[in-house]
């Protein structure tokens, strides 16, 4: 049975349609206006993610300039520390480092353990004698830096002088055994004011400061503020010389999304209206049909009706001849939007108003409606207003007869959708301009799976790995890693992929490009393997190899510069003690000089003056030889064979080899070559044998042995005798020093082993003695 007319069933199907459509349209403008809100939140978020880092950057710039000064002054103090593990000059030393690097609020000596020295004094005294290899709350810590060999950065902790600090520890070594520490201690106020958090942060920002108790295991913090670290925008970076971590975070994390709100409203405002003027538009058909088939005697009426609807409509229409296209009537809504009068459309037609490129698509698609092809068509094009402006429409063509039957006109409505074409067009030209941001950019944009094979990569991947975007996808990404970094990349991928969404910045690695060089690079990942959009992680690397390099080669400068200075403040310590040795000499036999009459006693002093001018002249003498070891940077260096200079100083000591009657006895094979100096390498061999030589045991046939293999990666050559030997208990630590003599021999100086370790070590080798007294002495060198 089917639905009468005016019946409830005939009355809900007119309205059901235009009710859906107005639904789904309000729904769909707020789908689209909440989904471009959202792409704008996610770019304020992502400026002020890009600020937090560059602030947090300048945090950690601070943070390490003052972690730098601390090494510089442990490590100063650890100079002060001589052979016999005695502090020299403390008291001298330490106020002019604190005057230096005015970071540091103390110093401290901590031999084996237990604080004995302390600046300034008076208001540390009460640390005197605390061992803090015994206090469980301390011990930890010192024992870390004391394993890894390298200075640990405690705390921070409350003193017992009182206060919170973090103290600095580096462990010193004498003749590779555990000294003590060299400390410094840095408040934690004085730590934070360096760092300038407070100047940072202003009133946008939060800064929250951590580390892990090393008793509890458990997270500290030591800023008091309200920083959530879990739902605000934040982020971190951690000091690993310290195990400390700093977060940085929105002091009101809400503001960005308030200003949200009012355009929230607004967009359900203009969804809702136009889902209204949807309905309105699509309950018109319905009213259309109602007055067609109302009754004869009502046409005029309907006609009527008909006429009001057609020119107060909301949208634009049209009843157009469809063999020539030309306008036989035209609504108010139209003539509104063409901006032409009702008399000069008259004498128009459709192609009057249409972009060319419009046209011919047009023309066929009225074409295949006049011909039956078709009932119906819509399409979007673009209208020529009267004053040469162009909007964007959407034409709906209707014929205004029935299916099977044929006819000359047909109605066409016309919407104005210029405001949407142009917010497609702005979110499609914001999409290319992030996807050129992305291609073009120095840093390398990567997506990849857990096992490491990407999936996509920016084409600047090719700048920095030298692989094409083709080539990428067969190489796994962990095997580029430098084995010695994988570890570190590892740690950071297992973060990322225990916290999704979140970036996880890395420390920097070294990576393999196509031509096989390492690269140093940065990176950050984020585990984007939930969002169906990615389904990867996304990675992104900067090349920082001219950074790094920089680095490496001022550490490298600042080592040598360090280096130099102990040889210095050693050198000073013996030119002041030899020379003021020597002018006391002088002294006192020029005051004898001065007070006898007698002229046998006056010569005899003069020659006294002799001999002490003398050995005055072989001080200077041998000062100038170390001096020069010491400052000469341009040394000729070059790949040189042990056998060839073995045989030049056995051939120049042939005479005193065959007069004593000693035994060379060689097995150094023939590639041994090492880079050395020639003139230096001549010296050294010359030394040793000349040694061997010299103290030989008497009652027994000297014999040498010299002995060249591979240490490892290294050459090490290995000098034995059978001589008088050295007490290493009573002259261990004095071997190598200058003036330094084990024998009642009368020629011996006590400089040619000091000369010779400066020149072993200005090549970067090293050199060590094993010696029993009366069983004879071996010398090794280390070359590098």
């Amino acid at each position: 049975m089917s639905p009468t007319k005016g019946s409830i069933t005939s009355n809900y199907f007119r309205l059901s349609r235009p009710i859906l459509a107005g639904i789904f349209s309000c729904v769909f403008l707020f789908l689209l206006g909440s989904y471009l809100l959202y792409q704008r939140y996610q770019i304020i978020r992502e400026s002020v993610e890009r600020d937090m880092i560059n602030v947090m950057n300048r945090v950690e710039q601070n943070i390490n300039s003052s972690l730098k000064d601390s090494y510089s002054v442990a490590l100063s103090m650890g100079l002060l520390i001589n052979d016999n593990g005695e502090i020299i000059g403390f008291e001298e030393t330490a106020p002019s480092l604190l005057q230096q690097f005015p970071v540091i609020d103390a110093i401290q000596m901590v031999p084996g353990g237990v604080i004995q020295k302390v600046f300034p004094y008076e208001e540390n005294k009460t640390v005197i004698g605390y061992d803090i290899l015994t206090d469980s709350k301390t011990i930890d810590e010192a024992l870390k830096a004391i394993e890894t060999r390298k200075m640990y950065f405690a705390g921070p902790m409350p003193l017992k002088q009182g206060g919170t600090a973090v103290v600095g520890r580096l462990p010193v070594f004498k003749n590779n055994k555990f000294w003590g520490f060299s400390a410094v201690i840095i408040k934690l106020e004085s730590l934070l004011e360096q760092a300038q958090l407070k100047e940072l942060s202003g009133d946008k920002y939060i800064f929250q400061f951590s580390k892990e108790n090393a008793v509890t295991k458990k997270e500290e913090f030591f800023l008091k503020n309200d920083l959530d670290i879990e739902y605000n925008i934040s982020e971190s970076i951690i000091f690993p010389d310290g195990d400390w971590e700093i977060y940085i975070g929105l002091k009101d994390p809400k503001s960005s999304f308030y200003e949200f709100i009012p355009l929230a409203f607004f967009i359900l405002f203009i969804a809702s209206w136009l889902g209204w003027m949807v309905f309105i538009l699509f309950k018109q058909p319905a009213r259309l049909q109602k007055l067609v088939n109302s009754q004869a005697g009502e046409l005029a009426n309907s006609e009527l009706k008909f006429r009001t609807i057609f020119n107060q409509a909301a949208i634009g229409m049209v009843r157009v001849e469809t063999a020539t296209g030309r306008f036989l009537e035209t609504n108010r809504r139209f003539r509104e939007l063409s901006g032409y009068s009702d008399e000069e459309l008259n004498s128009m037609d459709f192609r009057d108003v249409s972009h060319p490129s419009d046209v011919d698509n047009n023309t066929s698609l009225m074409r295949q409606l006049l011909d039956g092809e078709i009932h119906e068509y819509s399409l979007e094009k673009r209208l020529i207003q009267k004053g040469g402006n162009v909007v964007w429409i959407t034409l709906s063509v209707s014929p205004l007869w029935k299916r099977g039957f044929s006819g000359n006109t047909h109605i066409a409505t016309i919407e104005d959708i210029t405001k949407r074409v142009a917010a497609q067009e702005e979110l499609t030209h914001k999409e290319k301009r992030y996807r050129a941001l992305v291609e073009n950019g120095a840093e390398v944009v990567t997506i990849f799976s857990k096992e490491g094979w990407t999936l996509y990569s920016s084409p600047s991947v090719e700048k920095l790995s030298g692989y094409s975007e083709t080539e990428i996808k067969s190489v796994n990404l962990q095997s580029l890693v430098y084995p010695d970094d994988l570890k570190i990349f590892q740690q950071q991928m297992q973060a990322a992929i225990q916290n999704p969404k979140r970036p996880i910045p890395g420390e920097p690695i070294r990576l393999m490009n196509k031509a096989g060089e390492w690269r140093w690079a940065e990176s950050t990942i984020t585990n984007l393997l939930d969002d169906p959009n990615i389904d990867g992680i996304v990675g992104n690397f900067r090349d920082i190899s001219d950074k790094k390099e920089a680095e490496i080669n001022l550490n490298r400068s600042y080592q040598t510069v360090m280096e130099q200075n102990r040889r210095l403040l050693n050198f000073s310590y013996i030119v002041s003690h030899n020379l003021r040795s020597h002018s006391s000499n002088i002294q006192a036999i020029l005051s004898l000089y001065n007070t006898t009459i007698l002229e046998d006693e006056k010569n005899n002093y003069i020659g006294l003056l002799s001999k002490v001018g003398g050995a005055l002249n072989h001080t200077l003498n041998d000062l100038n030889e170390v001096v020069s070891i010491s400052t000469n940077l341009d040394l000729t260096i070059e790949p040189l064979q042990i056998n060839d200079f073995l045989d030049k100083t056995i051939d120049l000591l042939e005479l005193q080899i065959n007069e004593k009657g000693a035994i060379i006895k060689r097995d150094v094979p023939n590639e041994m070559m090492v880079k050395f100096n020639p003139a230096y390498l001549e010296s050294v061999l010359l030394n040793f044998l000349t040694n061997a030589i010299r103290y030989r045991e008497q009652k027994r046939k000297l014999v040498i042995s010299i002995v060249g293999y591979k240490d490892t990666e290294n050459w090490v050559l290995e000098i034995k005798d059978n001589g008088v030997g050295i007490d290493l208990e009573r002259h261990g630590d004095k071997i190598f020093g200058l003036y330094k003599t084990f024998t009642q021999r009368p020629n011996s100086r006590g400089v040619g082993l000091f000369i010779t370790r400066n020149q072993i070590e200005a090549m970067g080798g090293s050199v060590g003695v094993e010696s029993k007294v009366g069983a004879g002495t071996v010398f090794k060198i280390h070359f590098k």
